[in-house]
């Protein structure tokens, strides 16, 4: 009897390539990452279009067998590096490669020692000297207030100025002042770019090689690139859905390597716990969620390339509109008018954190989100609203990456 494919026992490799037409070796012991067993599928590089030819009789003739463009896609939990592990330039979170062959560049900050705020107000606070002296420098980043006025908080920076005027994500009452002692943890930042030429391009938006090992099988392809969806719920976990374009190198006997190195660590959850900043925060209030979601609004466009083996090149990124969904238990006017808001063209910030625990704690953080649609509906007995915000972006960060989504992990 053949042997039988069990899809539960796989384990998925991702490895950046230098550049698209550069296929690259996934190493077991570095470039394996975590997925959810059953959340893996994949296409055939074949189809097939019907003949239309004459053959003298009813049977229609031999098919014709095309190529088409390799997809596959995974779902991942969003965690970082570990608990108690502090990021470096070589300690990332697990899905770095990820990340960054969707084109969610990721940028390194080191950590800032606390020292005394110049300034401060319910909304922002004037950082000390240490801090860089440059526009959004530390925009999307989490700061750590340990002592003073607002000791405990981590506020996210959904603005910066080069005077050193970091505007929050919440507000603080009482305001932050002078006594406030804020620094900042190493963190790893992704956010997407909109590449100016080529060479940034390359960049910025990198291939990779991807290997599928699948119960003794091996499915390879190269040149990939991909969309990164976000979902999740209250007290859970966050989610990410990877879907991929490349270019299918084949598919081989081979065992899943005995040297996998996972990083099979709990995931962080969207709860605040004993932590003192609040899990989810919309226009600086707290929301009362069940679920939400974020679509990257973005798509793959296939190249036709007829010198390749199925006759599709390399997937290019292109443009996006990102939309932040919520459903928000509904409230009195005097809280939230949603309605409102979106007849006015109102922007807010919206924050969503994961877990509190240094190294293995993250953030969705959107500076500048617009309601567009609130439709009523429910939860359980409650009514609730059906919040969709488009997420957009206030301009370049320090590095050049767009600001209308940000992942900080710290």
């Amino acid at each position: 009897m053949d042997p039988t494919i069990r899809p539960a026992n796989v384990a998925v490799l991702f490895k950046l390539q230098p550049d698209e037409n550069t296929p690259v070796v996934p190493d077991p012991t570095a470039d394996a990452i975590p997925v959810e067993a059953d959340s893996i599928s994949y296409n055939s590089p074949w189809t097939q279009e019907a003949s239309n030819e004459a053959t003298g009789s009813l049977v229609a003739g031999a098919p014709l067998i095309i190529g088409q463009a390799a997809t596959f896609s995974f779902k991942s939990r969003i965690k970082g590096a570990g608990a108690g592990a502090v990021y470096s330039a070589i300690v990332k979170p697990p899905l770095h490669q990820a990340f960054q062959a969707c084109g969610w560049k990721g940028l390194f900050s080191a950590a800032i020692a606390g020292a005394a705020a110049t300034a401060g107000t319910a909304t922002s606070v004037t950082l000390p000297a240490a801090f860089a002296g440059a526009s959004r420098a530390v925009i999307g980043m989490l700061l750590a207030i340990s002592a003073g006025t607002g000791a405990g908080a981590t506020p996210a920076v959904v603005e910066y100025t080069a005077a050193r005027v970091a505007t929050l994500g919440e507000a603080y009452n009482p305001a932050l002042d002078a006594t406030s002692v804020v620094g900042m943890p190493a963190n790893w930042t992704y956010a997407q770019t909109s590449p100016s030429d080529q060479a940034s391009r390359l960049t910025d938006q990198p291939a990779g090689t991807c290997y599928i090992y699948e119960d003794g099988t091996l499915l390879m392809f190269t040149a990939c690139r991909g969309t990164l969806s976000l979902d999740g719920q209250n007290a859970r976990p966050g989610y990410g859905t990877f879907s991929f374009t490349g270019i299918y190198q084949g598919k081989v006997d081979a065992p899943i390597p005995a040297n996998l190195a996972i990083a099979n660590h709990s995931a962080p959850t969207l709860v605040q716990g004993q932590a003192s900043s609040l899990a989810a925060v919309l226009n600086r209030r707290a929301l009362t969620i069940s679920t939400w979601s974020l679509d990257p609004g973005s798509q793959i466009e296939n190249v036709d390339d007829p010198n390749t083996p199925f006759g599709f090149g390399a997937g290019q990124i292109v443009d996006r509109v990102p939309v932040l969904k919520v459903d928000p238990l509904a409230t009195l006017v005097a809280n939230r008018n949603t309605i409102a808001d979106i007849g006015n063209g109102v922007t807010m910030p919206a924050v969503l954190r994961h877990g509190s625990v240094a190294g293995n704690r993250w953030a969705l953080i959107a500076p500048l989100a617009q309601p567009t649609a609130a439709d009523p509906g429910t939860r359980g007995k409650l009514r609730s609203e059906q919040m969709s915000l488009q997420c957009r972006s206030l301009g370049k960060d320090a590095i050049g990456r767009d600001t209308d989504r940000i992942l900080c992990f710290s």
